[in-house]
C-alpha cells in the first residue's frame, strides 16, 4: 500500500508549489509548550543520574536502594506510556497535558525537599506518572493541531531535536548544578518551568471533540500498564542480575504474558483503551523500526559515557562536555529531518539516518585503551548523532502521519512506548554483554581499561547490527515516496549521504589511531631548567610566606612529583625527588612518561640505606594498573625490583623493607557477583592484600588477603554498576610493628587495622564500622592514609575527611577539612582520643596525604592531593608552608634527618657565553657532599688552568670566568678535596 506524505504529488513541479503557510501565534505557543514538555522529561531521565552519589550521601541510601531513585522513575515511565496517549485521545490533550505539567512540577518539588529516601523515590514514581503523561501528551497534541504534510513535519522535527538538547543539558547541567547548588537543585528547576508551561498549554491547546459516552477501560489499562511495568522492572533486573536470572525471567514472562493477554481483554471491552482496528500497517511498521533502532540509541549514550569516564578519565562534566557537539548535530538534522521528508519520503530520510547511524557506531567500535575523547567518539558520535537526528523524526512521522486526531494518542502512546522499551532492552542486553565481557578479561588478568575497552566495543558492534536489521525494515516494510519523482532527485539524498560517510570514515581511519597523552605527560611551565642538565624539568616548589630555618628540622625532604588525576598533564617531570631545607632539588630522577611515580622513602636494605620508590600507571579513579617498586643504593644504582606475582599488583601506597624481605600493598582484580550490594551480577572487585617478597628473588611468600577477613559490607564506597572493579577495600599503609604484627590502613573501610600475621587474625581495628576503640571529641576519622603506631599508645594519620569518589577524577563533598592527627590509644579502656590536630586553612584532600612526627618533635604533613607540604612545631607553630605548582602534588612528604649521596655518574657542566663574558654552569645530580665548585679554562683539553671557584648554590651553580673556550669542573667537598671531574666541554653563544 503506497502513501503520500505532505506534498509529495507535486514534487515533479517544485516551481509551483505554493510557500509553506506561516504558523499563527497560537500554533508557535503550542509548538513551544510542546517541546519545552519533551525537553523536561528527557532532561529529568538524565541529570539526575550525575545527583546520585550527592543523594547518596545527603539521605543515606544504600547502595541497592539507590537504584531506585532511577528504576522507580524509569518503570512508571515505562508503564504508563500508552495510557497516557489514550488519556490525551479520551480526555482531552490540554486536559492532560496541563495536568500531567502540574504534576510533574508539584513532584519535583516535593522531591527537591525530601527529607527521607522514602520521601525522595515516591515524588519519583509519580514523576515518572507524569512524564509519561508529558511524553505521549506533547506529541499528541502536536498530532493533533498540525495538519499532515510540511507543517507537521517541522512540529515534529523540532519536538524531537528536544531528545538531543534535553540529554545534553542534562548530562552538563547536571554537573555544574550539583557541584554549585546541590542535588536538591537538579529536581527544583523543574517546578516554574513546569507551572509556566502549564498556565501557556492551558490557553493554547484546544481540546478535539471527543467521544460522547466513552465508557473508561479499567481492565485493559490495568492489564497494559501493568504488563509495561513488569517488563520494564524485568529489564531493570536484567541489567543489576542477569538477564537469564529469575529475578529477571519472572518479571518479564509476567508482563509478556499480560501484553499477550491484553488483546483478549480489549476485545471484550465496549470502548476499548487500543482499538486495534486503528493500529494501520504503517503504524505497525513504523513502532518495529523505532523498537530496533532505539535497542541501539540508548545504549550508545550509556557506554560511551562510561569509556569517556572510566578509560579515558573524563570527569562527568567533561563527558558532558564531549556530548555537547553530538547534542548540537541531533538538534540541527532533527530541525531539518521534516522538511527533507517532504522533499525525499519518510523511507529514504529514515533510511539515510540509519545508515549513518549505523556506520558511526561501527566507527565507535574502533575505540582503544589509550584513545582521545575528541578522536575516539566526537569525531564519530557526530556521524551517530546525525543519524540520530534523521532516524527519530522521520519514524515519528511514520507512525502519526495518517491518524485522525481522535487516534493521535494511541500512536504517540505506541512510538514513545516501541522507544522506552526498546531502549530498555537494549540497555539491560548490551550493558550485560560488556559487563560480562570485561568481567572475563579482568578474570584472565587483562588490565581494567583494555578490558572495559573490549566490552565497550562488543556492545557498539551489537548496536551497530540492531541498527542494520531497523535499515532493513525500514526498506522492506515502508512505501517508497512518491513515484513521480525524478531520478536527479531521489538520488540526491543518497550522495549526500555516501559523500559524508565517507569522509568520517576517512578522518576517523587517519586521526582516531592517534593515543592520547600519556600519563607521565608534562609541560615545563614553573619548572627548573638547567644548563648544565637540560633533560631535567623538577617542579619549583616554593615557600608561602616566611621560613623559620633555625626551627626546622635538619635533613632533607623526600617527595614523588605525581599529578592531580582530574587535571593532567602536570608542571614539570614525574619522579623521586630530594630537596634540602632551602626547597632546592637534591637529586631528581626522572621516570617514563608513560609511568609515573610516588611513595619514596629512606630505608635499609641488607644492612646499607637505600631508597625505594613506585612507579606505574594508575586510572583516573586512583587505582593501581600497573606498577613496580625500585630500590637504588647510595650511588643511585639499582639493587632490586619488586614485581607483583599470582596477579597481584604493588600499589603505589607502601613499601617496607625488614633485612632481605619487603612487605608491599598489593591489589588484584576478581571477578564477583555484586547484585546483592548494588553492583552487577557480572561486576569485579579490586581486592587488596599486604604481601611479603624476597627481594633478592623476588619470591612471594606471604600474602594477608582482606577479602578473607573483612566483609564487603564493611566498605564505604559504592560498587560500580557495570563491570569496573569495585575498589573495596583500598589498602594504603603498612607499618612492620613487631616480628609478627603488622599495621594495616584500608582507605575505603575508613578503619586501621593491627594484624597477627601468624594467625592471620585481626587483634584490633581502629575506625569503621566495627571499632574495637571507642573515639573521643575529635578523634575519629574516615577515608584516611599513613598510619604509624608508636610505643603501642600513639596513632599519627593523615584523616583525608573526603571524599567518596563520584566519577572520574570527582568526589563527593567532604565532611570537614582534612587534619594530620595524633591520637592516644588506651588499650585497656579502649578509648582513642585525639592529642595534636593539624588544618591547612580548611583545605580537604580527596585521596592521599601524610603525618610524621620528626626527631626535634615538629610534625611535617604532606596535603596530599592538595599541593601543600607544611611543618609545624610542637606548639603547633607553622614553620614551613611549602607550595608544589599546578596540578602537581606528593603522595607523601618525608623527612630524613641524613642521606649521603654518592653518585658514580660524573658532574655536569655546560659554558655559556655572551657579550657579558661567559658563564660556566655546574651541577652534580644526588651528590650530597659537594660544598663548593672550581672551574678549570684552557684553550684545548690538555692545556687547562684554575680560572674560578666558588661555593655550591642550588642544585646548579652559575660561575662567571671571564673568557675562555675549553673548560672543566671540579666538585670539592668540605675539605675542599675533589670528590668529581666533568668531561671537557666547550663555549657555547
Amino acid at each position: 500500500m503506497n502513501f503520500l506524505v505532505g506534498v509529495l504529488p507535486r514534487r515533479a513541479q517544485p516551481s509551483r508549489r505554493p510557500p509553506a503557510a506561516r504558523l499563527d501565534s497560537r500554533q508557535r505557543w503550542l509548538l513551544t509548550v510542546c517541546c519545552v514538555a519533551q525537553f523536561m522529561v528527557i532532561l529529568d531521565l538524565t541529570i539526575v543520574n550525575v545527583a546520585l552519589p550527592s543523594m547518596q550521601a545527603s539521605l543515606g541510601f544504600s547502595a541497592i536502594n539507590l537504584q531506585w531513585v532511577v528504576i522507580a522513575y524509569a518503570i512508571v515511565f515505562a508503564g504508563f506510556l500508552m495510557l497516557g496517549g489514550r488519556a490525551a485521545d479520551q480526555i482531552g490533550q490540554r486536559k492532560t497535558l496541563t495536568f500531567a505539567l502540574v504534576l510533574f512540577a508539584l513532584t519535583s518539588a516535593i522531591g527537591g525537599a525530601a527529607v527521607s529516601q522514602q520521601m525522595l523515590v515516591g515524588a519519583r514514581v509519580v514523576q515518572g506518572l507524569s512524564g509519561a503523561l508529558m511524553a505521549a501528551g506533547s506529541l499528541a497534541a502536536i498530532t493533533s493541531s498540525f495538519q499532515p504534510g510540511p507543517a507537521r513535519h517541522r512540529a515534529i522535527g523540532l519536538w524531537g531535536a528536544m531528545n538531543g538538547a534535553g540529554g545534553a543539558a542534562g548530562a552538563f547541567f547536571g554537573g555544574i548544578i550539583t557541584e554549585e547548588l546541590g542535588w536538591r537543585w537538579v529536581l527544583l528547576i523543574n517546578p516554574p518551568i513546569g507551572i509556566a508551561a502549564a498556565a501557556i498549554c492551558w490557553v493554547v491547546i484546544t481540546d478535539r471533540p471527543t467521544k460522547r459516552g466513552a465508557r473508561f477501560d479499567l481492565p485493559g489499562a490495568l492489564t497494559l500498564t501493568c504488563g509495561l511495568m513488569a517488563i520494564a522492572y524485568g529489564i531493570v533486573n536484567a541489567s543489576s542480575y542477569g538477564l537469564m536470572t529469575a529475578r529477571a525471567l519472572v518479571p518479564l514472562i509476567v508482563g509478556i504474558v499480560l501484553n499477550i493477554l491484553f488483546p483478549l481483554v480489549e476485545k471484550h471491552a465496549a470502548d476499548p483503551l487500543v482499538p486495534f482496528n486503528a493500529i494501520t500497517r504503517p503504524l505497525r511498521s513504523a513502532n518495529i523500526v523505532v523498537l530496533l533502532f532505539s535497542t541501539a540509541l540508548f545504549p550508545m549514550w550509556y557506554v560511551s559515557s562510561l569509556y569517556l569516564q572510566q578509560v579515558i578519565g573524563l570527569s562527568p562534566l567533561d563527558a558532558g562536555l564531549a556530548f555537547f557537539p553530538m547534542a548540537l548535530t541531533i538538534m540541527a538534522t532533527a530541525s531539518q529531518a521534516g522538511r527533507l521528508v517532504g522533499k525525499f519520503g519518510v523511507r529514504a530520510v529514515l533510511g539515510a539516518g540509519l545508515c549513518m547511524l549505523m556506520t558511526g557506531l561501527l566507527l565507535l567500535g574502533r575505540i582503544t585503551p589509550n584513545g582521545n575523547a575528541a578522536e575516539a567518539v566526537v569525531l564519530p558520535g557526530l556521524l551517530v548523532a546525525a543519524g540520530i537526528g534523521l532516524s527519530i523524526v522521520p519514524s515519528t512521522i511514520a507512525a502519526t502521519q495518517f491518524v485522525g486526531h481522535q487516534q493521535a494518542g494511541l500512536a504517540a502512546g505506541l512510538v514513545n512506548t516501541s522507544r522506552q522499551i526498546g531502549g530498555g532492552l537494549g540497555l539491560a542486553l548490551l550493558a550485560s554483554i560488556a559487563t560480562w565481557y570485561s568481567t572475563r578479561m579482568i578474570g584472565e588478568n587483562a588490565t581494567v581499561p583494555t578490558a572495559l575497552t573490549e566490552g565497550f566495543r562488543l556492545a557498539y558492534l551489537i548496536a551497530a547490527g540492531f541498527t542494520f536489521l531497523a535499515a532493513v525494515c525500514t526498506f522492506w516494510l515502508l512505501p517508497a515516496g512518491a513515484p513521480g519523482t525524478p531520478a536527479r532527485v531521489r538520488l540526491r539524498l543518497p550522495a549526500v549521504v555516501v559523500t559524508v560517510v565517507a569522509v568520517f570514515a576517512a578522518l576517523d581511519f587517519v586521526y582516531a589511531d592517534h593515543p592520547a597523552p600519556p600519563i607521565g605527560a608534562y609541560t615545563t611551565a614553573n619548572t627548573y631548567s638547567y644548563v648544565s642538565a637540560p633533560d631535567l624539568h623538577p617542579p619549583v616548589i616554593k615557600a608561602d610566606g616566611p621560613v623559620d630555618q633555625s626551627a626546622l628540622a635538619p635533613g632533607y625532604l623526600l617527595l614523588a612529583n605525581f599529578y592531580d588525576i582530574s587535571t593532567p598533564p602536570m608542571d614539570g617531570q614525574s619522579g623521586p625527588l630530594i630537596l634540602n631545607n632551602n626547597l632546592q632539588p637534591v637529586w631528581f630522577q626522572p621516570v617514563p612518561k608513560n609511568v609515573v611515580a610516588s611513595d619514596l622513602s629512606e630505608q635499609t636494605y641488607e644492612g646499607k640505606p637505600v631508597l625505594s620508590w613506585w612507579q606505574g600507571v594508575i586510572t583516573s579513579t586512583g587505582a593501581t594498573q600497573s606498577g613496580e617498586y625500585v630500590v637504588v643504593n647510595d650511588h643511585y644504582q639499582t639493587v632490586a625490583t619488586l614485581r607483583g606475582a599470582d596477579g597481584w599488583v604493588p600499589t603505589l601506597h607502601s613499601l617496607v623493607i625488614v633485612g632481605q624481605d619487603a612487605w608491599v600493598t598489593a591489589n588484584k582484580n576478581l571477578p564477583t557477583n555484586l547484585a546483592s550490594y548494588g553492583g552487577s551480577v557480572d561486576g569485579a572487585i579490586t581486592d587488596s592484600a599486604v604481601q611479603e617478597y624476597d627481594l633478592r628473588t623476588g619470591k612471594l611468600l606471604y600474602t594477608w588477603d582482606a577479602l578473607k577477613h573483612i566483609p564487603f559490607g564493611d566498605s564505604y564506597a559504592n560498587p560500580p554498576t557495570n563491570g569496573y572493579p569495585w575498589d573495596v577495600y583500598h589498602v594504603n599503609s603498612i607499618q612492620v610493628v613487631g616480628p609478627h604484627t603488622l599495621l594495616v590502613s584500608m582507605r575505603n573501610t575508613w578503619a586501621v587495622y593491627l594484624i597477627d600475621t601468624t594467625t592471620g587474625k585481626i587483634q584490633w581495628q581502629l575506625g569503621g564500622k566495627h571499632s574495637s576503640f571507642t573515639f573521643g571529641s575529635g578523634a575519629s576519622f574516615e577515608w584516611q592514609h599513613d598510619a604509624t603506631l608508636t610505643g603501642g599508645s600513639t596513632l599519627t594519620l593523615f584523616d583525608d575527611n573526603c571524599c567518596q569518589i563520584s566519577g572520574a577524577g570527582t568526589y563527593l563533598a567532604p565532611n570537614g577539612p582534612s587534619r594530620a592527627l595524633t591520637l592516644r590509644l588506651n588499650q585497656a579502656s579502649h578509648t582513642a582520643s585525639l592529642a595534636s590536630a593539624y588544618e591547612h586553612g580548611g583545605v580537604s584532600a580527596a585521596y592521599m596525604g601524610s603525618t610524621q612526627v620528626l626527631p626535634n618533635g615538629n610534625t611535617l604533613v604532606g596535603w596530599g592531593a592538595e599541593p601543600y607540604i607544611s611543618e609545624y612545631s610542637k606548639s603547633g607553630k607553622l614553620l614551613l608552608d611549602a607550595t608544589l605548582p599546578g596540578p602537581d602534588l606528593s603522595y607523601r612528604a618525608i623527612q630524613v634527618s641524613h642521606w649521603t649521596g654518592l653518585p658514580l655518574t660524573a658532574p655536569s657542566g655546560a659554558a655559556r657565553s655572551g657579550s657579558g663574558g661567559t658563564v660556566v654552569y655546574a651541577s652534580w645530580n644526588g651528590a650530597t657532599t659537594v660544598t663548593s665548585w672550581r672551574v678549570l679554562a684552557g684553550s684545548d683539553p690538555g692545556n687547562l688552568a684554575v680560572v674560578a671557584t666558588k661555593a655550591k648554590s642550588g642544585f646548579e651553580t652559575a660561575i662567571p670566568v671571564g673568557t675562555g673556550s675549553v673548560f672543566e669542573v671540579q666538585a670539592l667537598d668540605a675539605g675542599g678535596q675533589v670528590i668529581g671531574t666533568s668531561t671537557v666541554f666547550r663555549s657555547q653563544g
